[in-house]
């Protein structure tokens, strides 16, 4: 993951993010390897101990609660995690309906409207388009 404003989010807000990555991974009833990769990648992305990582990583079989999850996070701290949810929701080549609408709340707690969860989605396509086009670029 590219350097962002994750980092300078408190300690307990980064928790709470990667907490709600496991949420939003889970919420489908399928795990998948890509959503697991990126998982750790913010986890790394975010300095998280690596004793927080194995809690972190413990709560895929039991996943928290979101109404008590998304109260350590600020506004920005619920941006944050919106967009990184939708690049989460969208790795394994599709947006299932749960994470459409956990993603939904996350923006109404965010006060993000609907233009914009737009552009952030056709955003998140560009990312995966780049991504995949630099694989291609290398033959890889």
């Amino acid at each position: 993951m590219f350097p962002n404003s994750l980092n300078e989010l408190s300690l307990d807000e980064r928790k709470a993010h990667a907490e709600l990555m496991v949420i939003i991974a889970s919420i489908d009833g399928a795990l998948v390897q890509e959503e697991l990769m990126l998982i750790e990648s913010i986890m790394g992305s975010s300095m998280l101990h690596p004793e927080m990582r194995v809690d972190i990583r413990n709560m895929l079989n039991n996943p928290p609660e979101f109404e008590k999850t998304i109260s350590f996070l600020s506004e920005t701290g619920l941006k944050l995690a919106l967009r990184d949810g939708a690049l989460l929701s969208a790795v394994d080549g599709e947006y299932d309906k749960k994470e459409l609408r956990i993603l939904s709340s996350i923006a109404k707690h965010a006060g993000v409207e609907k233009d914009t969860m737009s552009k952030l989605f056709e955003w998140v396509e560009e990312i995966w388009k780049s991504y995949n086009n630099g694989e291609s670029i290398l033959s890889v």
